[in-house]
């Protein structure tokens, strides 16, 4: 058991410092220009160690979010599609601006770079957590049957929706509080959804995901 805590406080360590050497390369040089080499340099350890760690520095500078995200999920798929819609604590929504405010200067040079590979990774973060939300939780699954779109092309626009609501938001300099995007997301994004549901309101959900 101990040598297994000291195992865990070693890999956390490791990881802290790739992260730690990611977010500081990013500030000074730009994401695009900062190589796993240049990562493994100021961290100090070899391509071999991150590599144990990580595929690319796309996993290390969303790590954070896919693991805050999936967390949530496991609390979500307890309760009705209701409750992840409602604008509320446990709400994947906010959850994903809070994180990325939490990363404002690191997802502000990133988002002006444009890189596809961190829009794909992100993507990929959230179709992995939401198809677990829907697979695991029986309301879900029932209303998704339902679904006048593929559900596939649904993620795939909440994805894209979201990540351009993020680079729109800094641009802006984050001066818009988590609150206020989450408002903005959910007025533009709510009523299509809304209609791929068939139901006019979201009271409309509850004879469906609580019986």
């Amino acid at each position: 058991m101990k040598e297994k805590k000291r195992e865990d406080r070693r890999i956390k360590r490791t990881r802290q410092a790739l992260h730690r050497a990611l977010s500081e390369l990013v500030l000074e040089k730009g994401y695009t220009d900062v190589t796993v080499e240049d990562i493994t340099t100021r961290a100090n350890m070899g391509r071999t160690t991150f590599y144990l760690h990580y595929q690319d520095k796309e996993e290390i500078l969303l790590e954070s979010l896919e693991e805050h995200l999936t967390e949530l999920a496991d609390e979500i798929t307890k309760r009705p599609l209701i409750f992840w819609l409602r604008d509320n604590e446990t709400s994947l929504i906010k959850s994903i601006f809070e994180t990325v405010n939490e990363n404002a200067d690191i997802f502000s040079l990133i988002t002006k770079e444009q890189s596809n590979k961190v829009y794909n990774h992100f993507r990929n973060i959230i179709l992995k957590v939401t198809m677990n939300m829907i697979n695991e939780n029986p309301w879900t699954k029932a209303r998704m049957d339902q679904l006048t779109l593929p559900v596939d092309y649904v993620i795939d626009y909440f994805s894209g929706a979201m990540w351009a609501t993020i680079v729109w938001w800094a641009s802006e300099g984050f001066t818009h509080t988590t609150a206020e995007m989450v408002k903005y997301f959910r007025v533009l994004f709510f009523p299509g959804l809304l209609r791929a549901l068939n139901v006019k309101a979201f009271a409309d959900l509850v004879d469906v995901t609580t019986s």
